[in-house]
């Protein structure tokens, strides 16, 4: 054996026995952190609290967050876990520090600090931990199990215990009264459908593709009761990306993008009424109005338009901090003097012009590009090697869900809110992890314990 094959064999060895290591040592800094995070994910997600009302006053979301904060200053303080700067945490710093500066000159400024300290420095706090500890593949794995299960409990209770949900009309809002429910459905099954299936792809546990299955048919069902046109072509389009961007090349991706197809297709054909009904009005001729349900349709779909035109008219009134932040519904409220117009833009980007200017506008579009173009990147680094397999597809699952929230904000309005941030967060992740295992499989091998005693550091 010469010293060229001696070498490579024993960078074999140390990849078997350290590898591992690696993601261990950075699991074990920050273990407190990720469990309290993970733990408030459910609870975000789920709201037990609009299930059981009697959790309520424990405020689990505000317990877990707290507790997830205080557990990584702790850890930081302590020198045992180590600040990890990114590009996308730059850019949501100056985002943060732009909401800031414009509290001042808000239409309604205790409005605009309450939006900012009760609803985005929660949402910043928790993508900031999402940025520290999404660390390792496994982390990843738990925390989006965390919110398809979430998803697959809500949707089932709401459909099984429909008598005692809340109800619209002929439309089921369910129990969740957070992104699990009403319009907002559509929306969260769109983000979490790419990640179903890079899970069922890696995953051969008889247990894990049932659920998985059970989730996708759960929240498919639901999404037919609520009768969402934006949730259903979101759900459309995000099923159609993966199975082009997620799915490609792999027997258990045709099978589980079968799957997906024939849910859609089943709950197309048992869809209510109403589903159909307010589906039509996006065809229909603008005056053809067959019954109650098409014309509350159309009058929703005219408001909503009318807000969208009137957030791009503040927009260009208020370039450059715009209203404040949570100021648009009570404005426009104002300025129309009519109780229909007390709404919110129902578009993401229009809602952040209009309340935090064009510069906040240009910030948030470049935090959405710039975590395109990293999973992107990601995804071509890991696309030939098979021992990053998983993470290969996280990273293409990641760039479906920010294109689907791309199409659902544009009927959504939800700039302040943790669930685009989770998507930046888990794409941080896995740079993260595949920056480790870039630098592991590219060392040479008589550099390698090296550096896997710095990867494990970093």
């Amino acid at each position: 054996m010469n010293d060229a094959e001696s070498l490579s064999l024993e960078k074999e060895n140390w990849q078997q026995q350290l590898g591992p290591k690696v993601s261990r040592e950075h699991e074990g800094k920050d273990r407190l952190t990720f469990l309290f995070l993970w733990l408030f994910t459910i609870a975000v997600f789920a709201r037990p609290e609009d299930i059981f009302p009697a959790l309520a006053p424990f405020h689990l979301t505000f317990v877990f967050g707290a507790c997830a904060g205080l557990t990584y200053l702790g850890g930081l303080l302590s020198g045992h876990i180590d600040l990890q700067w990114t590009p996308e945490l730059k850019i949501v710093l100056l985002l943060t520090a732009w909401y800031i500066a414009g509290v001042p000159f808000a239409y309604w400024r205790s409005g605009s600090f309450q939006t900012l300290m009760h609803v985005w420095l929660k949402t910043f706090l928790i993508f900031f931990l999402l940025t520290q500890v999404l660390t390792a593949v496994e982390r990843i794995r738990k925390l989006l199990w965390a919110v398809i299960l979430s998803e697959l409990v809500v949707t089932s209770i709401s459909i099984f215990m429909s008598s005692r949900a809340i109800w619209v009309g002929e439309r089921l809002l369910g129990f969740n009264l957070g992104i699990l429910g009403w319009n907002f459905l559509g929306i969260a099954e769109a983000l979490t459908i790419p990640y179903i299936a890079a899970i069922f792809v890696v995953r051969r546990s008889i247990l894990e593709a049932s659920l998985l299955v059970a989730a996708v048919i759960s929240m498919t069902w639901m999404l037919m009761l609520t009768a969402s046109r934006s949730g259903f072509l979101d759900v459309v389009l995000s099923t159609t990306l993966t199975s082009f961007l997620v799915l490609r090349g792999s027997s258990r991706g045709r099978l589980i993008g079968a799957a997906m197809a024939l849910a859609l297709v089943v709950g197309l054909s048992l869809a209510p009424q109403v589903f159909w009904e307010r589906l039509g009005t996006m065809w229909d001729a603008a005056d053809f109005s067959t019954n109650e349900v098409a014309a509350s349709a159309r009058e929703s779909q005219d408001n909503h338009l009318t807000a969208l035109t009137r957030s791009i008219e503040y927009t260009l009134e208020y370039p450059i901090f715009g209203l404040g932040l949570g100021n648009f519904e009570v404005a426009n409220g104002s300025d129309l003097g009519v109780p229909d117009a007390w709404i919110g833009t129902h578009n993401t980007f229009t809602e952040i012009s209009s309340e935090a200017g064009v510069p906040a506008l240009l910030l948030f579009i470049a935090l959405l590009v710039t975590a395109l173009r990293n999973t992107k990147k990601m995804d071509k680094i890991t696309a030939n090697n098979p021992e990053s397999r998983e993470v290969n597809l996280l990273a293409r699952a990641t760039q479906v869900s920010l294109l689907s929230f791309v199409f659902g904000a544009l009927f959504a309005h939800l700039a302040y809110e943790y669930y685009f941030f989770y998507l930046v967060g888990i794409g941080i992740g896995i740079q993260q992890i595949a920056g480790r295992m870039q630098a592991i499989s590219s060392a040479p091998a008589s550099d390698f314990p090296s550096t896997l005693h710095i990867a494990a550091a970093n």
